[in-house]
């Protein structure tokens, strides 16, 4: 397929942010338009957006052309008046299926939800045999499962026309997602019905893009479940955080729950409480498409925890494979990109970032309490096989390695591998976020020097920038990153109570102190948070590695 037109509703939505990134990189695809009630959030010389309510009866106008439509739009936070949600779900998905199918589109891709299924006693994993029965107790369960129901009932009144695949997706996590659900799967305490059988498949968004992408290239019909491979307890999602794990019956969970909504403490009622989500088995869709979940249902879990600002605790739950990693940091990847429109001096560092992002390696080591995260760069003389020298940049409280790549690509280019440390509880490390001890630095330090042992290692000890004097920090130089717009769940911190180390399945490890290196001396207003900052950094090792 060349030069396909395709449609998205809903385009404005946590989905559309991170479908309309996959169908604009895609040369097959000519344009893209995108409906809303606001202006998305992507720019792209192939986007048209268009503001339209899907229950006008203008959309066939605006469909017309168009040679897939992509149905999004759908009310999922929830509002007081439900019958208004029931018309934008139902009778807009309806309107939506009509005017594609009048407008002469071949074919349609409906985000449905593994919610439709809405009986909780289902096998493990369900197929797609099971009947998405819908449960009229809560809305969203209920409207998804109808909009099923609906397609169904059009699909067999149209044999041979248009084709509708509807994809039923898990819980979906990642740098665009943020809502009650995760904010609850992530509070220091959290109720369940029973949670010794409850069960959630996280799936990541840069999967779930690629599947609809697709669903788009490959016309499809019927329901396809969406999920990975594996899925995670209630429990192991707790023991991952250090969350505290309540069981209360489902009857007075409910009516909780529902007093403290009518009293506006809570933005959500007893529609959205259940025993977890269904476990779905997804290889209709993989041997429809080829596609293949690149991230595990803990993989996810993890970033969704730490994006969070909450703790990943056991070693055994960190980060670790590097497309995983490379997506926990997203976020910021994407804020270094653009710091060099504040800071002329990070213009040099940034035009170095993507090549640090293809070539780092991102590793754990262990520590006495968990494990943390070292972002590699490997040197020319690595690469030439010579022993050379390590250098361990300690990136400090309040920030993490990705704000570090570019400097690093940098460095060792000139010769010397360089390692990012990320202290305990901060970046990808395993802690309590936004804390680490000074022995607890030191153990890290040690952790990482022994890892690079016996070569010779410079440790960089990079000083925290201070708080306060924004205005004068600037007209100094000393952090302009604290100017950069967007968002990095991995600067929050939410710890909460901390599990004993047994409850989280760590294993103890003693870690002695080592001098073994050698530290260099940083000057004033070396630091991290701007390029002027950074360039005294390298200037620093650069005299180091000579003398």
């Amino acid at each position: 397929m060349s030069g396909l037109v395709v449609a998205v509703t809903g385009a404005t939505s946590d989905f559309g942010s991170v479908i309309l990134p996959a169908l604009l990189e895609d040369p097959a695809i000519e344009q893209v338009v995108g409906l809303g009630r606001r202006t998305p959030r992507v720019r792209h010389p192939k986007l048209r957006s268009v503001s339209m309510d899907i229950r006008s009866p203008e959309l066939e106008t605006v469909f017309a052309g168009c040679d897939v439509v992509i149905h999004l739009a759908f009310v999922v936070e929830e509002q007081r008046d439900k019958a208004a949600i029931h018309e934008v779900n139902l009778e807009g998905s309806r309107n939506t299926v009509e005017c594609a199918h009048r407008a002469g589109v071949r074919s349609m891709v409906i985000a449905s939800s593994v919610s439709a299924y809405g009986r909780e006693d289902l096998p493990v994993p369900v197929t797609e045999d099971e009947f998405p029965t819908a449960d009229p107790l809560r809305y969203y369960f209920f409207d998804k499962a109808e909009v099923e129901h609906f397609v169904e009932w059009w699909l067999r009144r149209h044999p041979g026309g248009m084709s509708i695949a509807m994809l039923r997706p898990t819980y979906v996590v990642g740098t665009h997602f943020s809502n009650d659900g995760i904010d609850t799967l992530t509070g220091s305490v959290v109720a369940f019905p029973d949670p010794a059988q409850s069960r959630y498949q996280f799936i990541h968004e840069d999967d779930l893009a690629d599947a609809f992408h697709r669903a788009v290239t490959i016309p499809l019909t019927g329901p396809f479940n969406l999920g990975p491979r594996d899925w995670l307890g209630v429990r192991e999602l707790g023991a991952m955080q250090g969350q505290l794990v309540l069981p209360v019956p489902l009857r007075l969970l409910r009516t909780v729950v529902d007093l403290a909504y009518a009293l506006r403490i809570l933005p959500f009622s007893s529609h959205w409480i259940s025993s977890g989500e269904a476990a779905v088995d997804s290889t209709a869709f993989e041997r429809a498409t080829g596609w293949v979940p690149t991230m595990t249902s803990a993989e996810a879990a993890s970033i969704m925890v730490l994006l969070s600002g909450r703790p990943v605790l056991a070693r055994r739950h960190a980060p670790l494979r590097n497309h995983v990693c490379e997506a926990a940091v997203d976020g910021s990847t994407r804020r270094v990109k653009t710091w060099g429109d504040i800071d002329s001096d990070m213009k040099l560092f940034a035009a170095e970032l993507d090549r640090a992002v293809e070539t780092c390696e991102h590793l754990q080591v262990a520590t006495p309490t968990g494990s943390v995260h070292l972002e590699v760069h490997d040197g020319v003389d690595a690469r030439d096989g010579a022993d050379g020298t390590t250098v361990v940049v300690v990136v400090p409280r309040g920030l993490h390695a990705r704000y570090g790549s570019a400097l690093a690509r940098t460095l060792a280019d000139t010769g010397p591998t360089v390692a990012l440390l990320d202290l305990p509880g901060h970046g990808l490390s395993t802690g309590r976020r936004g804390r680490a001890t000074r022995r607890a630095g030191a153990d890290a330090i040690a952790a990482a020097v022994r890892h690079f042992g016996p070569s010779t290692v410079l440790v960089v000890r990079v000083p925290r920038t201070r708080r306060r004097g924004t205005a004068s920090r600037l007209r100094l130089g000393v952090d302009t990153l604290s100017s950069v717009p967007g968002v990095d769940g991995l600067l929050s911190a939410r710890s909460g109570p901390r599990l004993p180390a047994f409850l989280r399945g760590d294993e103890k490890l003693e870690c002695a102190a080592t001098s073994d290196y050698t530290s260099v001396r940083l000057p004033r207003r070396a630091t991290l948070t701007s390029g002027r900052g950074q360039r005294r950094i390298v200037d620093a090792v650069l005299r180091a590695l000579k003398g």
